[in-house]
């Protein structure tokens, strides 16, 4: 089972929600003054790695968990954040955009709790690509995108810094030709990755609009995301 990092202002808070983690076989690490240091400094520590997921407890004001997924995201490790607050589908879609992964009720029911921190898309072992001089690609698979995002992503990323037209990606995306729907749709749909991919780290223009002629990958996400051949044959289904 995972390592779990539990960020938190009250240890004594997650008592009950720590032994149901407990029953389900993870080990947890609760912690108060780690929540001061990441919000203090933009020092990286490096034991945080060792950790499988990030839970950010209710006892975190959103507006210091906005911080502290800055910070944390870095890490490639998937960021829960816990709260009895229900949320609107754009209120998750919006906290994804800025990197947590996903939303846990404060108390969940076992089963509940298991699938949310059981899903293969969530686990970090060989997600992270190991470049020269050190430097690390986030794996696709770990990016918070929706299907039809990993798609266009998928189809641009193959095409190797080309132009893909926008009635190839029309074709591509929804199976039918260009026509003023599906362009509004295509123009939507990239904005939103590119502004997915901005909000969890990935940097430069990310998407490149050829006036004219369609869009393409900036040559910078190349080096920032890693994306294996399996994954390409499946967006290519």
């Amino acid at each position: 089972m995972s390592q779990i990092l539990l960020f938190t202002k009250n240890p004594l808070n997650e008592q009950a929600f720590e032994e149901r983690l407990r029953q389900l076989g993870h080990e947890v690490f609760t912690t108060k003054e780690l929540v001061e240091l990441c919000l203090l400094d933009n020092a990286k520590h490096d034991f945080i790695q060792i950790f499988h997921q990030i839970i950010l407890s209710e006892t975190i004001a959103n507006v210091e968990v906005k911080e502290l997924v800055k910070k944390l995201r870095g890490y490639t490790i998937p960021i829960f954040r816990k709260s009895d607050e229900p949320l609107e589908e754009t209120q998750l879609e919006e906290w994804k955009a800025l990197g947590v992964t996903e939303w846990i009720e404060s108390r969940p029911s076992i089963e509940v709790l298991r699938e949310k921190l059981s899903s293969d898309k969530l686990r970090t072992e060989s997600k992270i690509v190991f470049l020269p001089k050190s430097e690390e690609r986030i794996n696709l698979t770990s990016l918070s995108l929706s299907s039809g995002e990993l798609k266009l992503f998928r189809i641009l990323h193959e095409q190797k810094n080309k132009t893909v037209s926008r009635e190839e990606l029309c074709l591509r995306m929804w199976n039918r030709q260009k026509s003023n729907s599906s362009m509004s749709q295509l123009s939507v749909m990239v904005k939103h990755l590119k502004d997915k991919l901005a909000g969890q780290g990935i940097e430069g223009p990310i998407i490149e609009t050829c006036w004219g002629r369609g869009y393409r990958l900036d040559g910078k996400v190349y080096e920032q995301v890693g994306v294996d051949e399996e994954e390409l044959k499946y967006g290519n289904e």
